[in-house]
């Protein structure tokens, strides 16, 4: 095997991080049963395969090679601290299964990690998505704590998506993890007769990341969310929200070319290029959600991923089925009559009825989403699109008030600069 050079290993554990984070770090858990050793030990592997890969080559697998090298790096830091480590709690690694004895972390090892692509490992990752997303911890850790330890995400990476300073960030995790530890929450897949409610629970956090990714100028959060995705649908491929919810992943990663400017601006839907969208993921995701339709589910994370279909199928923005994702979005006030859920709605009627019929409805969720950047961005581009441009300004400089990512407030700036309307 060739010594590689210093680009072609950056890259290679780059793409590795990745595709094996997850992986690795729930097959190291499964030895440590400590998350702290575990994330300690994986960081090690992949600061040594910069190194190692470098002399000796990249492997064949380097997933494989990273567990064999977190593993041993877990059990040398096991050895060292034994005496202490079965003083502290350990994560509980399944309801009423017994503390392992002294020794036994390394005899039970080897056949969770020897190759990350075994059903076995497989399961250790699903064992991490459950315990990170459980309904014990609060709602912010259990979206945080996913990121962290199934996505790989660093601890910056987390608080710039969800734009707060690493420190608050860190705290965040640092508590979570002690939550569970205390708290003996076990580390398992449900069993069979709880899955599907425990399934939702993890849906919900992980709709939370394809929002925050769909803000996410890297993409990171969003690749997170789609593995995470993949892998239930491995587990529960028939289940119906979460085809509607990996629809929607799909679907966002489609248009994944177009969605940002190279400034980095955010390009609205209508703007955006669709000759250069990931024709394959759309017809994917659309044959996912038609698929679940046509068993007769109705599940509100289906008629989101059918919303999002409906609109990305087409080839032009104008050839759209307004009057569809109107109706579309009626279903889903049925399960969620949220304020967010009425303002998409309202611009689908702004597209099938014109602005003014739009508008009427929008400010009557002005007191309630105040505080929501877009909610304003939508009325400047209605008032614009009416023609009363003093108004749509004014809606602009509000928007420019409220909380967003740079990008979006880049675009505003120049839009108020410009003096030009949003479409």
């Amino acid at each position: 095997m060739r010594p590689s050079t210093v680009p072609e290993v950056a890259d290679a554990v780059a793409a590795a991080h990745r595709a094996h984070w997850g992986s690795v770090l729930a097959a190291t858990v499964g030895l440590t049963r400590d998350l702290d050793l575990a994330e300690d030990a994986v960081q090690d592997a992949f600061v040594q395969a910069l190194t190692a890969w470098r002399s000796g080559g990249i492997p064949a697998s380097p997933g494989g090679w990273l567990a064999t090298a977190a593993r041993r790096r877990a059990l040398d830091a096991l050895r060292r601290g034994e005496t202490l480590h079965r003083k502290l709690p350990l994560l509980v690694w399944d309801e009423g299964a017994p503390e392992p004895a002294p020794g036994e972390e390394g005899q039970h090892a080897p056949p969770r990690i020897a190759d990350e692509e075994r059903a076995v490992v497989l399961d250790e990752q699903l064992r991490l998505i459950f315990l990170a997303a459980h309904p014990a911890l609060a709602p912010e850790a259990r979206i945080a704590l996913t990121l962290r330890l199934v996505g790989g995400l660093s601890t910056a990476q987390i608080a710039a998506a969800f734009l707060v300073s690493e420190s608050t960030m860190a705290a965040r995790l640092t508590r979570a993890k002690k939550r569970i530890v205390l708290s003996r929450i076990p580390c398992r897949v449900p069993a069979e007769d709880e899955i599907d409610a425990r399934l939702i629970d993890v849906l919900d956090v992980v709709s939370v990341l394809l929002a925050t990714g769909e803000r996410d100028a890297d993409g990171d959060v969003l690749r997170a969310a789609s593995r995470i995705l993949e892998l239930l649908a491995a587990l529960r491929p028939a289940h119906t929200e979460t085809q509607g919810l990996l629809a929607q992943a799909m679907l966002l990663r489609s248009r994944t070319a177009t969605r940002r400017d190279r400034h980095g601006r955010p390009v609205a839907l209508a703007q955006q290029d669709r000759a250069a969208w990931d024709r394959e993921l759309v017809e994917r995701a659309d044959a996912l959600v038609l698929d679940a339709l046509a068993r007769g589910a109705r599940g509100p994370y289906l008629l989101q991923g059918a919303i999002a279909a409906a609109v990305a199928a087409p080839a032009r923005h104008e050839d759209v089925d307004w009057e569809e994702v109107v109706a579309l979005y009626d279903a889903l006030l049925a399960h969620w009559p949220t304020a967010i859920v009425r303002l998409g709605r309202i611009v689908a009627l702004g597209e099938a009825h014109g602005p003014g019929e739009a508008l009427a409805q929008l400010d009557g969720l002005g007191e309630e989403l105040a505080e929501h950047r877009p909610f304003h961005v939508i009325r400047g581009e209605m008032l614009s699109r009416l023609g009363e441009h003093e108004a749509a300004t004014k809606a602009l400089r509000t928007a420019l008030d409220r909380r967003g990512d740079e990008g979006e407030t880049d675009l505003l700036r120049g839009m108020l600069r410009g003096g030009r309307p949003l479409r």
